[in-house]
């Protein structure tokens, strides 16, 4: 069956057209999402990610995951009714181990977070912004590189740890702050109420600085915007308007036509913040309007007063509202009687209430204002404090109810003590009166010399001053008894006994190797005479364990195999129902990636061979174990050496199948070869994908020497035409210089030093003029000269139709694929004409006769101008400037994302197939060239072999002439 709950337009499918986002909102307030495609069932996306809902079939006959949706739509599968009732059905109740997302969805899970084995994440950012919005707020701006992990809905909040704070028990004191932006923007934005001797506020205006590093876990909470299509009234108090500038920006990325009416209310006129931000959304958001009011009454506000004051009949929709609120308690409170005493009862009423940090007893927020002091949400549920009464209101079968709990502040060290009336009375009659101490002004006497240690019955035994001798000068090394070696030590009676000798070590132990710059070693695997990472475990034990490099050693496979076999032996015979299922479903999960002995997706079977394996170790609820496990960073290994992988033994995905099977059987023995063969079967699999990789980077056409002696710069060399290109280069003799934004450059410049004359790396924005600069730099500083530069950045970011680019984005794609290669010509060309000649190779695109990616193709267009003039300048320096413009290529899958964002909908991914499509059309060949082919072109045009060539622009695009 299908079921359709209350989500209308403003339902969306959040990455592409078949895979969508869950979130799992748990019993104790955490939220976790999951991806999820239409062809999956919501629990077994959630056992491969590591997030073991309840779960006792795999087939709805049980109804042990019973859920709740919120929103989205979803196919409900085929489940008996004893699992699921028509009436509950009905109500929006579904089986996860049988219903397939048809958009994003919201469940409500019934269990808590530390049952389904997951918590809240923790993440560590960067401070990359500190805004003074005005005297009492401020803007705080924080990136992570994983952003890709971090999953919120709007509304949601983190709990920050401030830098530099205590909380009494050595960790860091922590504040809850919502998200100001929109789920799927890159910055993090936070709006922060700033109070004299707050944790947070005098971090921000004392401390904080760009670059910074801060921590926070979450995402937490249950009060985010819901899907639908019914209008909604927002109301915001002071920073409370964080969640619902998330919201409002949700809408404006949606293009949702969904109305809307906020209602924005301060103190003060200085608390009046992100004006230009509301108007903004107003602007673009056709269906949401707004207006605000100042409670103080010296307000140059046109509206004084309170948010409820603002509220209109109009804005109440008779009931058909959702409405949304954020603020502190006694303004959430007067919203509900407002609402009440208009005889209105909304279809949902979710708040968000304010629990105030460091406020006085006597300190009392009135009605629809913010206090002026630090907040925390009071989602953030302290151990020390207990949940008040919790009220559930359901209309339509939509849930209109947050759990709201008191919050707790840890005490600050600057915060005020309260005194007691009755402190100084006995009785009711005051007995120790308030006096003013004033501070002393005299001298203080030097106490006496306690000499009491060094006397017994009086009389003094020891010296006063011994404590200052150093008891043990030699450090505790061992001292030679004479200065020569027959002296006492090896004497009785005069009279050498034991002779002096050279003992040799009976081992010789390895020197402990020393990080070299880039050297880092990754998932737990070390190359020859390196040591593992060692690992503190969550106990404050150390785990570490060396191998030899795994392209010469099976040991990575071999250590898994012997902790899964202990992990067997804790877990064989113990585990319930539930966990066998949940074993069998991550097996399952792994089959259709593998077909024979061939890959379908070797990215996805390493996902859910990652997942299979780590359940086992989760189970064993041993933490040694299971952080022993970790450090060896087999997923790690195995992203890396499969990425490109098409062969695999065909019993991989069998065996864990077999495996499954022999624990649901009890076959011990059974179980315990099967792991021992898969470890065999997984080294198999690996060898054969390493010894594939090398054949693949190997060039496939190589003129030797054709490069000697020369100095070759190559720019976007971490992967693809740039990779390759390096890689013949050296091959023929070339000493490379390989730049690129990320750190993968790294890895090709150690593999091109090992096997060619010379490598080195430089890490650079190119889409910068220092960037470039310092790559010229690095490149002169390696090899004294730059003979050859080869720009090879650029690669258009968005494709659609130029009506739909915004002015960012086509500002971004000048950087990306004209600048880089404008700048790096700047920065290269000094040195060329001081060393008397040069060659620059642009590498342009076909794509300038191309639809989609107009922005793109006016800066490769610009690349193929530049080229010309270029070349007539410099002809007299002996500077050849030369480019190709290749056509489609075929090339692995990115290590290095360009940005471009996955389609939202059908109507985006027809736009990307369109120019795939036309990009083949134009190819007289009807095909993708090859990396070596655009490789052959590139190297040519730098080689000597070209010296009569320049000015002119090479196309490689099976005849599409671009």
């Amino acid at each position: 069956m299908t079921v359709i709950t209350d989500a209308g337009a403003g339902t969306t499918a959040h990455t592409d057209a078949n895979t969508h986002q869950v979130a799992l909102s748990f019993e104790d307030g955490v939220t976790r999402f999951i991806t999820c495609r239409e062809d999956q069932t919501v629990a077994d996306a959630s056992y491969r990610q590591r997030i073991n809902i309840p779960l006792d079939c795999r087939d709805g006959a049980c109804g042990t995951c019973k859920a709740f949706c919120e929103s989205g739509d979803y196919d409900g599968g085929t489940y008996i009714d004893d699992a699921l009732s028509e009436d509950e059905s009905a109500e929006g109740y579904a089986l996860p181990c049988c219903m397939k997302p048809k958009s994003d969805l919201v469940l409500q899970i019934s269990a808590t977070s530390e049952i389904a084995k997951t918590q809240a994440s923790s993440f560590t950012g960067t401070v990359v912004e500190l805004e003074r919005l005005s005297e009492s707020t401020m803007r705080l701006g924080i990136r992570i590189e994983n952003r890709g992990q971090l999953a919120f809905l709007p509304g949601q909040y983190v709990n920050i740890a401030i830098p530099g704070t205590d909380d009494g028990s050595g960790a860091p004191v922590n504040r809850s702050y919502s998200f100001a932006n929109e789920p799927h923007e890159d910055r993090l934005i936070f709006l922060i109420k700033l109070t004299p001797g707050g944790a947070m506020s005098t971090y921000l205006t004392e401390r904080a600085v760009r670059g910074e590093e801060v921590t926070f876990t979450g995402p937490h909470g249950s009060f985010f915007l819901r899907e639908a299509t019914r209008p909604i009234l927002l109301l915001a108090g002071g920073t409370g308007l964080a969640p619902i500038l998330s919201m409002l920006r949700k809408l404006h990325a949606d293009k949702s036509p969904r109305r809307a009416h906020l209602i924005y209310g301060v103190s003060s006129d200085t608390d009046l913040v992100a004006i230009d931000e509301i108007e903004y959304l107003a602007d673009q958001l056709p269906g949401f309007t707004w207006d605000h009011c100042v409670s103080d009454p010296a307000s140059t506000a046109v509206n004084k007063g309170y948010v409820t004051s603002l509220i209109e009949p109009a804005h109440l929709y008779d009931g058909d509202v959702a409405i949304y609120l954020c603020g502190p308690p006694p303004m959430v409170e007067a919203v509900r009687k407002h609402v009440a005493e208009a005889g209105i009862e909304p279809t949902g009423f979710y708040y968000e209430k304010f629990a105030l940090a460091a406020q006085p007893p006597a300190a009392r927020a009135e009605a629809g204002s913010v206090e002026n002091t630090e907040v925390l949400s009071e989602e953030a549920i302290a151990e020390d404090t207990s949940a008040t009464d919790i009220s559930a209101q359901h209309t339509s079968g939509q849930a209109a109810s947050v759990v709201v709990s008191p919050g707790s502040t840890p005490a600050d060290a600057d915060e005020p003590v309260l005194m007691a009336a009755d402190a100084r009375a006995i009785a009711g009659q005051t007995v120790f009166p308030p006096a003013d101490l004033g501070v002393w002004s005299g001298t203080r006497t030097a106490a006496a010399e306690d000499d009491s240690l060094v006397r017994i019955a009086g009389q003094r035994l020891w010296r006063g001053d011994i404590g200052e001798r150093d008891l043990d000068p030699d450090a505790g090394a061992l001292q030679p008894t004479a200065s020569q070696p027959s002296g006492p030590a090896r004497s009785i009676a005069g009279q050498e006994i034991f002779a002096a000798a050279d003992i040799a070590q009976l081992h010789n132990p390895a020197p402990v190797a020393v990080a070299a710059a880039h050297g880092e070693v990754t998932g737990g695997e070390v190359a020859d005479g390196e040591a593992a990472p060692t690992v503190v475990g969550s106990q404050g034990y150390q785990i570490g364990e060396e191998h030899p490099a795994i392209h010469e050693s099976d040991a990575l496979f071999e250590a898994r195999a012997a902790l899964e076999l202990g992990a067997l032996e804790l877990t064989f015979g113990r585990l319930s129902s539930q966990q066998l299922t949940g074993y069998r479903l991550l097996a399952d999960a792994t089959v259709p990636y593998v077909d024979g002995d061939r890959f379908v997706d070797a990215a996805q079977y390493t996902e859910t061979n990652a997942a299979f394996h780590d359940y086992l170790f989760t189970l064993t609820g041993n933490d040694h174990l299971l952080e022993a496990y970790k450090a060896l960073g087999v997923k790690g290994r195995m992203s890396e050496v499969l990425r490109n992988a098409t062969w695999c033994h065909p019993l991989c995905a069998q065996d864990h199948l077999d495996i499954v099977s022999a624990f649901e059987s009890g076959d011990h023995d059974a179980a315990r070869a099967l792991i021992s063969a898969h470890a065999d079967r997984s080294k198999q699999t690996m060898r054969r994908a390493m010894a594939d990789e090398m054949a693949a980077r190997r060039p496939r056409f190589v003129t030797p020497g054709r490069f000697a002696g020369k100095v070759v710069v190559i720019t976007g060399a971490a992967q693809g035409i740039g990779e390759h290109a390096a890689r013949r280069i050296s091959a023929e003799g070339g000493k490379v210089v390989l730049a690129d934004r990320s750190e993968l450059v790294d890895e090709v410049a150690r593999d091109l030093e090992l096997s060619g004359p010379g490598a080195v790396s430089a890490i650079a924005d190119l889409e910068t003029y220092d960037g470039a600069e310092s790559v010229v730099r690095r490149a002169v500083a390696s090899y004294g000269r730059v003979d050859v530069l080869i720009n090879n950045v650029g690669g258009a970011i968005n494709f659609k139709p130029f009506t739909e680019f915004s002015a960012e984005q086509i500002r971004a794609e000048i950087d990306r694929s004209l600048m880089t290669t404008l700048y790096a010509c700047r920065a290269v060309l000094p040195s060329m004409t001081r060393n008397g000649g040069g060659v620059i190779v642009n590498v342009s695109s076909a794509a300038t006769r191309g639809i989609h990616r107009v922005p793109y193709s006016a800066a490769k267009g610009a690349v193929n101008a530049m080229t010309a003039s270029l070349a007539m300048e410099y002809a007299d320096d002996g500077i050849r400037v030369v480019a190709t413009a290749p056509g489609g290529t075929e090339a692995p899958p990115r290590r290095i994302s360009r940005g471009t964002p996955e389609p939202r909908n059908e109507t985006e991914a027809q736009w990307f197939q369109a120019h795939i499509d036309q990009t083949v059309s134009s190819s007289l060949m009807n095909r993708y060239g090859t990396l070596d082919e655009q490789a052959a072109a590139i190297c040519f045009l730098a080689s000597d072999e070209a010296s009569y060539i320049t000015g002119s622009v090479l196309p490689v695009a099976g005849g599409d002439q671009g």
